[in-house]
């Protein structure tokens, strides 16, 4: 809807201007608990900034591994038209900076020698609700857009990304109030002290059965396959598994621990 703004004579990327937003927003919030685990605001704008650096690797660095195939198939093509061919590796891949961003703030509480597990609680909590942020500024550009639905589509003038004049599903939007939900569910789970594999799992279970159902409403097919599933279902398959195998592994074992007691 609003691909750039221009600002002081300069023109900007609205998605990089929601990302800023994303990551300022992030660690404010986070920071509001960092007292509680015997962290400062300063620790989470900087766990915040290795985070940053991680996501766009990692995001990245998927996107591309997503592309090959497609350049592969389309190798004529791409070469005759290098440079606009080349814009085919400017985009991320939500996974790749998830991962990466943990990788990040890994780093940061090793570097730091600051305690990863309390890192990782307060960051974790907020992770969506920058997703929610950052998917807002997707739809502003209108890449990651939904399939053409004349009824309840919305029509891009100027996208860079998405086909304009068309009627398609704001899939961003959808994934946006998703994660903002889920932001609300496990920020309050998260206000007492929880272990961090709940919190995890609070997190990456329901984002997962909700981003596989809307990968069904997307519309750009160039985001990468596997067997048959979208990259970013396949890896949501993988994710929900572990969540489930890791919580009825640790129920499991609380049991076991509960009977040796007894």
């Amino acid at each position: 809807m609003l691909p750039d703004f221009v600002l002081l004579g300069r023109t900007f990327p609205t998605y990089a201007l929601m990302g800023l937003v994303a990551i300022f927003i992030g660690a404010a919030v986070a920071g509001l608990r960092a007292k509680k685990y015997d962290l400062t605001s300063h620790d989470m704008v900087f766990a915040a900034a290795f985070a940053s650096i991680g996501l766009a690797a990692g995001g990245a660095f998927l996107y591309v591994l997503v592309q090959i195939p497609l350049v592969a198939a389309n190798w004529g093509a791409f070469v005759a038209g290098l440079p606009a061919s080349l814009a085919v590796f400017g985009g991320m891949v939500f996974y790749g900076g998830l991962f990466g961003a943990l990788a990040g703030l890994w780093a940061y509480a090793k570097i730091m020698k600051q305690n990863l597990n309390h890192i990782l609680i307060l960051t974790v909590p907020v992770l969506p609700l920058a997703h929610g942020i950052m998917r807002l500024g997707c739809f502003a550009a209108g890449c990651c857009f939904g399939m053409e639905h004349e009824a309840l589509g919305i029509a891009f003038v100027r996208s860079p990304a998405a086909p304009n004049g068309i009627n398609l599903l704001p899939v961003q939007l959808y994934e946006s109030a998703m994660n903002f939900i889920i932001f609300a569910v496990v920020w309050l789970y998260s206000k007492k002290q929880r272990r961090l594999l709940y919190i995890l799992c609070m997190y990456g279970l329901p984002y997962a059965v909700g981003r596989f159902a809307l990968e069904f409403l997307r519309g750009d097919a160039h985001r990468g396959f596997v067997f048959g599933l979208s990259t970013s279902q396949f890896i949501s398959a993988l994710v929900a598994a572990a969540c489930v195998v890791a919580l009825v592994w640790d129920k499991i074992k609380h049991a076991q621990e509960m009977r040796e007691k007894s």
